[in-house]
């Protein structure tokens, strides 16, 4: 029996083209499986809670940077229309990010990162920065938070406008809320302030 190598080549030829886009369709549909389909769904107690606060949120933009780790880093923007939540969106699947639509008083709508693209206007109140910083800072650590929750209230109460102290005050019942169940996010007040 003689060995044929074109008659091989040519099976062998034919063999590999009529394999490859099966090759190819099974690892498209393998991988299509790897990672959690996207969903996109309305988060009703998030938005609840944020449009409570009313026209107090600003965009925040972003600003080039020098350092190649950190291109660039997220800056108020010079816009200085507020505000308010008019829905929170959460992407569950591969990206897991959430987003925001905002609007206007005059109804003008936008959308930014829950993260990184708006803040709450109210953490630049004179009287409430020491308050937003020791929120910052027990929201940032891992460790019994009883000694700042009573530092934090005592702060609560030698805030003299009664406005900001309700402020204060709501902002400090998210925080306790959110410490024992860790539900609902951290309090609105902190909303970008990088601790999400």
């Amino acid at each position: 029996m003689k060995f044929n190598f074109k008659k091989l080549s040519l099976i062998s030829l034919a063999t590999l083209l009529f394999s490859t886009p099966l090759l190819n369709n099974n690892a498209n549909a393998q991988s299509k499986n790897k990672y959690p389909k996207e969903k996109v769904y309305l988060s009703k107690t998030l938005t609840n809670k944020l449009a409570k606060d009313g026209y107090v949120y600003r965009l925040y933009t972003t600003k080039d940077t020098k350092n190649p780790d950190y291109p660039y880093v997220s800056v108020p923007s010079k816009n200085k229309t507020n505000f308010k939540v008019k829905a929170v969106w959460i992407l569950s699947g591969a990206t897991g990010s959430e987003g925001v639509e905002l609007v206007s008083r005059k109804g003008k709508v936008v959308n930014a990162d829950f993260i990184d693209g708006f803040y709450n206007n109210n953490k630049n109140i004179k009287s409430l920065r020491n308050i937003v910083k020791l929120e910052t800072k027990i929201m940032n650590t891992n460790k019994k938070h009883n000694k700042d929750l009573s530092k934090l209230r005592k702060m609560i109460n030698h805030v003299k406008l009664s406005k900001d102290r309700k402020i204060a005050l709501e902002s400090y019942h998210q925080l306790v809320n959110y410490l024992k169940n860790n539900k609902n996010g951290a309090p609105s007040l902190l909303i970008g302030e990088n601790v999400f």
